[in-house]
């Protein structure tokens, strides 16, 4: 973990975050500080990435929570990922020349984009890092398996705690809303795309939750 000095150096969630995996060294520090520099403010709702864009590079995002939306040929949506803050947003499409999907920002955020030749120095020069962020890549993609392949078998219950429990779980990495409350910046009706179930029997579950305690 880092020290408090260098927590207090480098006030950054992708810090805090790689930083559960291993010490980070005050020259990584300083990279990941550089790859957070040229930040861009995003509105709620507004696209970081369409469908059919040129894949230019990763972004990390600094702050806010940011979703990969897939829409069906009836107007549907479906929520397929949410990004939160420190996480790094593209690292899955990178050898792909351009997206597949939309990343819509879900709250105002800050985006920091790194652009394909930013990334040779990563690899040359911090291969520790270009390993590690490899690695978190993999993991997402392992991981965005396991979430689809646990809906599928759960009941309606089951889904929506497996869902908020996996946020609480990810926003503790990333030293953001510790704890067991922390917002959820969703409609009920961003929740039924996001664990497979409409708005109404989304409420009736979260009224059932606050019944139970």
């Amino acid at each position: 973990m880092l020290s408090n000095r260098m927590s207090d150096k480098y006030h950054s969630c992708l810090v805090s975050r790689l930083s559960r995996f291993v010490t980070l060294t005050d020259h990584e520090c300083a990279f990941i500080a550089d790859m957070e520099k040229d930040e861009h403010a995003r509105k709620k709702g507004r696209p970081v990435v369409s469908v059919g864009d040129r894949s230019e590079g990763v972004m990390v995002l600094k702050s806010g929570w940011a979703v990969v939306k897939a829409d069906s040929s009836d107007g549907r949506s479906q929520i397929l990922r949410v990004y939160l803050p420190g996480e790094v947003m593209g690292l899955a499409e990178i050898g792909s020349a351009h997206a597949n999907h939309r990343v819509v920002m879900q709250t105002d955020g800050i985006i920091c984009p790194l652009p394909r030749k930013g990334l040779a120095p990563l690899f040359s020069d911090h291969p520790r890092l270009g390993a590690l962020l490899t690695s978190i890549g993999s993991l997402d993609q392992i991981a965005l398996r396991h979430h689809a392949s646990s809906l599928g078998s759960m009941d309606a219950t089951g889904k929506l705690k497996f869902w908020l429990l996996q946020l609480r779980a990810r926003l503790e990495v990333a030293n953001v809303g510790l704890g067991n409350r922390f917002r959820v910046p969703f409609s009920q009706v961003e929740i039924g795309q996001a664990v497979g179930l409409t708005s109404i029997y989304v409420n009736k579950l979260l009224r059932s939750f606050v019944e139970n305690g």
